[in-house]
């Protein structure tokens, strides 16, 4: 990694999908699922990833012929639904697709408060439930509840890890929002593993999700000597604290996790000799991912971002399941999302369990 670069640190998730297979036959029935993502706020931008992603998935199986279930082919038919990125709005979407039009599984929900809300209401009506990045380690303990990506515990170690034996055990100070599960269970993984690892964390500093101002947090973190900033927000938050960080004298290193958008800070001169983590990044050398890459890019004009890469995997993993359960059943597609074997995605491989 150079200096001086905005660089994402990659961590290769256990990750799987599969591609539906192709048919001749015309379809008789549609097989529903809800995608639950934020499209109105300010980060619409993530939800719009995810549905985008979703539909891409569903209308290639759908050119395909279908997915054959019950001894006939099904139209994926998706029913995309706005969060607002509340957890509250999310419960209130998920029961609304559930009941009303009866999805047999639900894909989304990026933020670990939303996708745990989402995960609550699936577990009580056992619907399968897949989110494709959301990190936090509390929705292990749902039946119904699947992820792609990473736990937020297999990401603070590796980046203890990076900022020990990449940046050279810096002193770190970290501003997290306590009102997230997420961010305050990341910071907390991380400060755990840096400080067996032998490094330092010379200030701790929390917020809540209202806030807009965080000099008095920053100025803690900064008179304590902190070199390294990290910041396991949203990209919104992080624009507003790197803005006041450097504004306050800040010089040091930017570390920031999965939830930075890339897209939008890469073009932003205050994040210089920054660093953060991600699943997926364009060219990797995984099987299918160029093909991927290739063909999303000629049907959307855009080259996937990893959020897409995750949705995609995530939603082919569900295809392949109902294919194996051979019913829109949500039970049984849990069944089979637990019992069939790893797959190969375009993120990597993954099995769930």
């Amino acid at each position: 990694m150079k200096k001086n670069r905005f660089i994402p640190v990659l961590l290769f998730a256990l990750v799987f999908c599969l591609f539906a297979g192709c048919s001749d036959k015309k379809t008789s029935g549609e097989f529903k699922v809800g995608v639950v993502a934020v499209t109105s706020g300010e980060l619409f931008r993530k939800g719009n990833y995810i549905v985008t992603a979703a539909r891409y998935a569903a209308e290639k199986v759908n050119k395909s012929g279908g997915l054959e279930l019950d001894g006939e082919p099904h139209n994926v038919k998706l029913f995309p639904a706005d969060s607002n990125g509340d957890p509250e709005m999310a419960a209130k979407v998920t029961l609304r697709l559930i009941q009303k039009e009866k999805v047999s599984a639900i894909v989304g929900a990026a933020k670990s408060n939303v996708a745990l809300a989402v995960a609550k209401v699936c577990e009580e009506h056992k619907v399968p439930f897949i989110t494709p990045v959301a990190g936090t380690n509390k929705l292990t303990s749902f039946k119904y509840s699947f992820r792609v990506s990473y736990t937020n515990t297999v990401q603070g170690e590796a980046l203890a890890r990076f900022a020990k034996n990449d940046l050279g055990h810096k002193d770190v100070g970290i501003l997290f929002d306590s009102s997230s599960p997420y961010s305050a269970e990341l910071a907390r993984f991380f400060k755990e593993d840096y400080l067996k690892g032998g490094g330092k964390v010379v200030s701790f500093q929390g917020y809540v999700a209202r806030d807009r101002e965080y000099s008095s947090q920053l100025k803690k973190i900064i008179e304590a000597g902190a070199e390294i900033l990290f910041l396991p927000n949203n990209t919104k938050k992080v624009q507003l604290q790197v803005a006041q960080a450097r504004k306050l004298g800040f010089k040091g290193i930017l570390m920031g996790s999965d939830s930075w958008d890339s897209i939008e800070l890469e073009r932003n001169p205050l994040f210089k000799n920054s660093y953060y983590t991600d699943h997926w990044v364009p060219s990797l050398p995984i099987k299918g991912a160029a093909e991927f890459e290739r063909d999303y890019k000629k049907a959307n004009g855009v080259d996937p971002s990893e959020l897409e890469a995750l949705t995609y995997d995530a939603v082919n993993s569900l295809f392949n399941a109902a294919k194996i359960a051979g019913t829109d059943n949500p039970v049984a597609i849990h069944d089979a999302l637990v019992d069939m074997p790893p797959f190969h995605g375009v993120t990597g491989t993954f099995d769930y369990n």
